[in-house]
């Protein structure tokens, strides 16, 4: 048997909060809408989005904290609903970055799609001893879900690997690593998108000295319409 930095039960425990918790984050209403007649900005997203979407931060709050970036140039401290701080840490007309809890960040990018645009946010939440994870969802201009198969397609486990002539299949890659945990992040402008896989930081240390030698990483996208790693 393995060992790990984590145990399977603050592992189920773990996916278990990213998933309900992102999906009060982000899953979106069919009342949920941006004002059409504001440009769609990262900012109007963040604070239009309705409570029952972002319940951690009241929508006054979120107004506060953006009016605070803008006008003193500096991070206004929020409590959210858990009594912890929220910060936001980067703020441009497609781009917004929110410290949410001190092990979870929630990223808003604003996509151009030919005529129209899309959102992008991306959860991600972990800390030390466990692997940092993230959830991609996309919506549109009025925050309506969006499939996310047309829009991005990830890597599978071997892409973050270099295994050839290494003695190591992709099946015994697989059953080295189950479950594959990957950080996503982006910026603002033409940054890309870039994956990387965090899944070695809670593997065996035997595992863990005989794969690190073959990784290929990070991965990264440019936006084309979607994202496509290789």
């Amino acid at each position: 048997m393995r060992l790990y930095s984590v145990g399977p039960l603050l592992w189920l425990q773990a996916r278990k909060w990213i998933f309900m918790f992102f999906c009060l984050v982000t899953a979106v209403t069919g009342h949920a809408a941006v004002n059409e007649d504001v440009p769609l900005t990262a900012s109007n997203v963040f604070a239009d989005a309705p409570l029952d979407v972002l319940d951690m931060l009241r929508p006054s709050t979120r107004l506060d904290m953006l009016d605070y970036y803008a006008q003193a140039d500096s991070i206004l401290p929020a409590v959210n609903a858990l009594g912890e701080v929220s910060r936001l840490e980067q703020v441009t007309p497609d781009y917004l970055k929110v410290s949410v809890t001190p092990v979870s960040t929630l990223e808003i990018k604003i996509l151009d799609a030919g005529k129209r645009q899309i959102v992008m946010t991306l959860f991600t939440a972990g800390a030390d001893g466990m692997a940092k994870d993230t959830e991609i969802r996309f919506f549109d201009s009025q925050l309506r879900p969006l499939d996310a198969s047309k829009y991005i397609k990830t890597p599978r486990l071997g892409d973050f690997f270099n295994i050839k002539g290494s003695g190591i299949s992709e099946a015994e890659l697989i059953e080295k690593i189950p479950f594959a945990a990957v950080e996503y992040s982006i910026g603002p402008g033409e940054t890309p998108l870039t994956a990387t896989l965090t899944t070695l930081e809670v593997i065996s240390q035997e595992d863990r000295d005989l794969l690190t030698p073959l990784f290929d990483q990070p991965l990264t996208s440019t936006w084309k319409g979607s994202f496509r790693f290789r």
